[in-house]
């Protein structure tokens, strides 16, 4: 658990809010029109968000396990809900208790280096072709190729065997105090070995979702250590590239999935949404079709990793990489 000294600090980076309605399970209802963008703006208030203590925080967004995936879709459109994307996409890795807990797969590294890298690439890429309309201001994706922000090895508490969803949205917003605030930004609370929420690995391999700091909204991303679940959550998908190993090949795939998401959709589901497959994401999950829409080890400059395809509009298919 936390100091109550820290505890205190990350809630005072919290505001206090009002919830009308609360989520009981992991499914979101769709929000769309007016009060999408006002969700968006303001942050804390209509249904799915929770509050807790004094944390505030949306239902997440979870990405399925292998097990539970569906077969790949194609043929349909994903709709913009009148929220906010990030426009300008950065990343801010935190590595809660790694040092202290231990790292055996070296998935730190892997990470560092996967998100060195992956701005500017053929395959984020994808996200250029989706945009914000705010106050009638159109403005689309950029694949910027310096996309890590930042890099923080969090050593000051100890990590919670299970960590609840309320205690990973304090650790975002921990980073935030750190890092300082962008509203373009996923904040990464990577947690360590045998230190997962739970249904890692059983139900779920990552999920992403939304806290605020003040009238700010914050988007987060949940990623347990992905080797702990093994196969379900990626371990020995395909023949690894050789930048990483095949026990941690779900560390790239499951990022690549959340990071896709929370740069379409940061505070689900106020972004690019369907009804049916959920965010882009989820409609390529675990693919296993063929070539370019299955799992592969795909280019990100001179380095490869494991990634899933993502949905595109253009093609109303999932690709590996878009061009204009």
């Amino acid at each position: 658990m936390y100091r109550h000294s820290r505890l205190a600090a990350i809630l005072g980076c919290a505001m206090t809010l009002s919830i009308v309605g609360c989520a009981t399970n992991g499914g979101v209802a769709p929000i769309a029109g007016p009060a999408a963008s006002a969700l968006v703006q303001t942050g804390g208030n209509g249904p799915g968000w929770i509050h807790a203590g004094n944390i505030v925080y949306h239902v997440p967004h979870y990405m399925v396990t292998r097990w539970a995936a569906r077969p790949n879709t194609s043929g349909i459109l994903f709709t913009y809900r009148n929220g906010s994307v990030l426009t300008t996409p950065t990343a801010y890795l935190i590595l809660w208790g790694y040092k202290k807990y231990g790292d055996a797969n070296h998935v730190a590294k892997l990470l560092k280096d996967y998100l060195k890298v992956a701005g500017g690439s053929g395959h984020n890429n994808i996200y250029t072709q989706y945009y914000q309309d705010i106050s009638s201001v159109k403005t689309y994706i950029t694949n910027p190729k310096k996309q890590r922000g930042g890099v923080w090895d969090d050593e000051t508490d100890p990590v919670p065997t299970n960590p609840t969803d309320q205690q990973v949205a304090a650790e975002s917003l921990a980073g935030v105090a750190h890092f300082g605030y962008d509203a373009n930004a996923s904040y990464i609370v990577a947690t360590p070995h045998l230190h997962s929420s739970a249904g890692f690995g059983t139900s779920f391999c990552a999920y992403h979702s939304a806290t605020v700091q003040g009238s700010n909204v914050v988007s987060y991303t949940n990623l347990p250590y992905q080797p702990d679940a093994g196969p379900s959550c990626g371990a020995n998908f395909i023949l690894p590239p050789k930048d990483e190993t095949g026990t941690d090949e779900g560390v790239t795939i499951v990022e690549g999935h959340e990071y896709g998401e929370s740069v379409t959709d940061p505070n689900p589901p106020s972004g690019w949404y369907n009804n049916t497959a959920g965010e882009i994401g989820d409609a390529c999950a675990w693919a296993q079709g063929a070539p370019p829409d299955n799992v592969e080890n795909v280019k990100f400059g001179k380095k490869s990793y494991t990634a899933q395809p993502m949905y595109s509009n253009a093609s109303e298919s999932c690709v590996q990489s878009y061009s204009p």
